[in-house]
């Protein structure tokens, strides 16, 4: 990861306009755009189609500007000079602005025939666009759009119609095969199908019985019937909405003579699914066991994260790029390694070291304000309500474009945020959250 520079002197000059002066949250909070963003997305059709849950969300992020520590001058907004671990000030996000597109996947119903999986994709052009014409309007009718979904990509463009209502071009791709619109969708839907919906089996894929119904009950059946584990990360590597596997998209858009391109340069927009959520449903294997430690009866077990049994292995083979466990770390040279010290330079950490644990309850309408991390590795363990995880990067890695990525946790979820990322929580129920924390440093 990298520190992004425009994002430093925008921090600078906003805490030299502070003069000292401790932050309102209650005014212009940045959660609170998060939250009018996903509710504000243009989804294809009715709320009833959708598993409400199970839907996540991508906002990719153009800049971002934080507080800094308190009381300090514009030189404190570089992180790097950020060494007291006891002023949560300075974490704390002040204001970003977003790049225009939005993506979210989840699942789609249509009556009890189906439930399956979809990508939805909008996009407005920024004033920086090249779609952006001189008078800072784009007016084509459609975009064309050039999309890859994990290993699957368009081998022709795809139309995203232009939407007055919500003033933003877009698509949504289900996984349904079908050549005509189900009679069980609603006005809505039906009249998106072959516009802003269209059926794309070749690029989204799986439906919520490969992970949740029969062919799971059957893989676990076969599992226990040898002595073994479901290994998570070899069932149903396709899936558009696996649980453990990261969803990788790059997404290019042209306008309808495919003449202009949005695409950074070729670089495309480079976007991840890739929050760091285990539970109950997303697990590295499930498996029972006999007599555990010399007990009596079968004990269930779901590993979560494990450097034992192969486990890393498996995860680094389906990654196929990045070697450092999961519950590790890789320290630059200005920041904390688990003593507190300045590390060597290229030092890795392949654990996870705890200062704290604490028990939180988030009443209703309370929200954990986006905050980023320097040092630390922390989790978050929901045991009680139901919460909306925001997680981004606020550094700039080589891989994947900076974007906040929204999910629903349940009780028995766990997230795991490291240093180089930010994150919030949302109470999104009328009755309290009850969480448990722990981690290290800052």
């Amino acid at each position: 990861m990298t520190l992004v520079q425009a994002d430093i002197a925008r921090s600078a000059f906003l805490i030299g306009q502070d003069g000292g002066r401790k932050p309102n949250y209650d005014r212009d909070n940045p959660v609170m755009r998060v939250i009018g963003e996903i509710e504000g997305f243009p989804l294809a059709a009715d709320r009833q189609h959708y598993l409400a849950d199970s839907i996540q969300y991508l906002f990719p992020i153009a800049s971002l500007a934080f507080y800094g520590p308190s009381g300090g001058g514009p030189e404190t907004a570089d992180p790097r000079g950020q060494d007291n671990r006891e002023d949560f000030q300075k974490q704390n996000l002040r204001a970003f602005t977003l790049t225009g597109v939005q993506v979210a996947r989840g699942f789609a119903a249509v009556g009890e025939a189906w439930i399956g999986s979809f990508v939805s994709i909008a996009f407005s052009p920024p004033q920086a666009s090249p779609l952006v014409g001189g008078d800072g309007v784009c007016r084509h009718s459609h975009l064309r759009l050039h999309l890859k979904i994990g290993d699957h990509e368009t081998t022709s463009t795809i139309v995203m119609p232009f939407d007055e209502e919500a003033q933003l071009y877009r698509v949504e791709l289900w996984a349904l095969d079908a050549g005509e619109a189900p009679a069980e969708l609603g006005s809505k839907a039906q009249q998106a199908w072959g516009s802003f919906l269209l059926a794309r089996p070749d690029l989204v894929k799986g439906t919520h019985a490969d992970l949740f119904d029969e062919p799971m009950h059957k893989a676990r059946a076969d599992a226990d019937a040898s002595d073994g584990a479901v290994e998570l990360l070899n069932y149903a590597p396709d899936h558009t909405l696996h649980p453990t596997r990261t969803l990788r998209l790059e997404l290019a858009f042209a306008d309808p003579a495919r003449e202009i391109w949005d695409s950074r340069e070729g670089r495309n927009h480079r976007l991840e699914f890739s929050m760091n959520q285990r539970g109950w449903n997303g697990f590295l294997s499930v498996g029972r066991s006999r007599n555990a430690h010399g007990g009596l009866g079968y004990l269930e077990y779901r590993n979560l994260y494990s450097n034992y049994f192969g486990h890393e292995q498996r995860r680094r083979d389906a990654a196929g790029r990045d070697l450092l466990p999961e519950l590790g770390r890789d320290l630059p040279d200005w920041s904390f390694d688990a003593y507190g010290r300045r590390p060597a330079p290229d030092r890795r950490e392949r654990f996870m070291a705890v200062d704290y644990m604490d028990l939180h309850i988030l009443e209703p309408d309370a929200i954990i304000g986006i905050h980023r991390h320097r040092d630390n590795q922390e989790a978050f363990l929901l045991m009680e309500g139901k919460a909306l995880m925001v997680m981004a990067d606020w550094e700039q890695r080589d891989d994947r474009d900076r974007a906040f990525e929204i999910r629903t946790i349940r009780p028995g979820d766990l997230s795991i945020v490291k240093g180089g990322q930010m994150h919030a929580l949302i109470n999104s129920l009328d009755e309290r959250a009850l969480l448990f924390m722990f981690g290290g440093y800052d």
